[in-house]
């Protein structure tokens, strides 16, 4: 099971310019060491800035042979 699955997440919240309390309060819950970092480095981008990670992870995982599965498909 991974932290986007057991975490409460609002996908529809819109990103904040400033990071708030509670991005860090979720951030500082999550298992994985990697992703915990990642996250509290990520606090405060711009909403452009996080959809290129997010477009640069998912070719690097498509170079790699990864499939990203979407955990909420097993909602």
């Amino acid at each position: 099971m991974t932290d986007c699955e057991y975490l409460p997440v609002n996908l529809d919240r819109q990103l904040d310019t400033e990071p708030t309390e509670h991005d860090s309060t979720l951030a500082a819950r999550l298992t994985s060491p990697r992703l915990r970092k990642l996250l509290h480095t990520a606090i405060g981008l711009s909403e452009d800035s996080v959809d290129l990670l997010t477009t640069m992870t998912t070719r690097l995982r498509a170079a790699e042979g990864m499939i990203l599965r979407d955990p909420l498909d097993d909602c």
